[in-house]
């Protein structure tokens, strides 16, 4: 991770920090402060004015928020690249993962699952192992593509059968990797399987059913994304029933659609 993406996390971690001196430190990187003040204003956080400083921006938002955002500037150089094998076009994977990130935030808000933050790091990081898949496997993605669409099932499927592991547990190595917490790490290996989870189940599902929200809603399907649904044990989980789900996708729906034109990394 980058220096200077590391210190402003150090930075937000750090309770003896005033307003002045995070926004300071921000505003050494010019395209940390850009992607920061472009996701500020995102339709999710519902600003009724345009936030246009960095330290507007800390005041708004938060430290734990502005953490959330410094991290999706640094991810969203990795998540925006095309991923072929997976039918992803560039762009594609980081409009999933950024609105997978806010959704899971909102759900968190709905069940009371505190951090909120530690959902949009969580939702932001779930697929990541895919561009790691794709990008050093990319001669297996042929043999999984075509068994995976022969089946009629989702990638990660596949990838575990031909590799012995799938995207989620190559994403949550790369969430140790960056000294995350182990929570946060356990919510990225089992956001397809959220009832595998046994540290902090709550977080898994709350990210496995934003990822089945946004695929619902069209938003980085890729090849296999009509396969996924959610998992039973997740609406048992949250408390919530399909009619929830289609209240949750009412709300999110515009939201997405009034910031993917802007969310390009």
């Amino acid at each position: 991770m980058p220096a200077s993406i590391s210190e402003v996390i150090s930075a937000c971690d750090d309770h003896d920090m005033t307003v002045g001196q995070l926004s300071q430190i921000i505003l050494r990187d010019q395209g940390l402060t850009a992607n920061i003040l472009k996701l500020a204003n995102s339709a999710f956080y519902g600003h009724a004015r345009r936030v246009t400083t960095a330290t507007e921006a800390v005041v708004l938002l938060g430290f734990s928020a502005i953490k959330s955002l410094a991290i999706s500037s640094h991810t969203a150089r990795l998540l925006n690249r095309a991923l072929p094998g997976y039918g992803m076009a560039s762009g594609a994977l980081w409009e999933h993962s950024l609105a997978v990130a806010f959704t899971a935030r909102r759900i968190a808000v709905d069940v009371h699952l505190a951090p909120v933050e530690e959902a949009f790091v969580a939702g932001l990081l779930h697929d990541i192992g895919k561009v790691v898949l794709a990008t050093h496997l990319e001669q297996a993605f042929e043999e999984i593509g075509a068994t995976a669409r022969g089946r009629g099932v989702p990638f990660h499927h596949v990838e575990a059968e031909v590799l012995g592991f799938d995207h989620a547990e190559l994403g949550a190595r790369v969430a140790a990797q960056w000294s995350f917490p182990a929570e946060l790490e356990e919510a990225i290996r089992c956001h397809h399987d959220p009832a595998r989870a046994t540290l902090k189940p709550m977080l898994a599902h709350v990210v496995h059913l934003a990822d089945v929200a946004c695929m619902m809603l069209g938003i980085g399907l890729g090849t296999d994304g009509l396969a996924y649904e959610a998992h039973p044990e997740t609406l048992v989980a949250l408390g919530v029933d399909q009619a929830a789900i289609v209240r949750l996708l009412d709300e999110i729906g515009p939201l997405v659609t009034a910031d993917a034109a802007g969310w390009g990394a």
